[in-house]
């Protein structure tokens, strides 16, 4: 019996965290996604029906940059990749915001991106 509960216990020990855990390929964190709308939303005057028409493609945006980021090793092709991907998806863009405001999705993404950078960086200042 003891030797049931030797081996038992510390196989649901480990065994737990590894279900807690996100597959490498999963699609952004929602979190992350409902900030990015919120700002996008401030910024570029999303209405509520535009929202939800570009939550898909903003998942959609976000995983495919990722999956650029991640695979493609040479500097010059993976710029190349993100300005096609930014192409494919102003064109995606375009029927839901306008030709102007589909343009700016791109600087606003840019400057949400610095921003969350920063409050990063201030995290790990503060924790050190």
């Amino acid at each position: 019996m003891k030797l049931i509960f030797i081996f038992f216990i510390p196989f649901l020990l480990f065994c737990r965290p590894l279900n807690a855990q996100q597959p490498s390929g999963s699609s952004p964190q929602p979190k992350v996604v409902d900030a990015f709308l919120d700002f996008l939303t401030e910024k570029i005057h999303l209405t509520p029906t535009e929202r939800n028409q570009m939550r898909p493609l903003i998942v959609g945006y976000f995983s495919e940059t990722r999956r650029i980021n991640k695979t493609i090793t040479d500097p010059l092709q993976r710029e190349q990749e993100r300005a096609a991907l930014k192409i494919s998806y102003r064109k995606s863009f375009t029927p839901i915001l306008g030709n102007q405001r589909a343009t700016r999705f791109f600087t606003e993404e840019q400057l949400f991106r610095r921003k969350i950078r920063e409050v990063l960086k201030g995290r790990n200042v503060k924790k050190n």
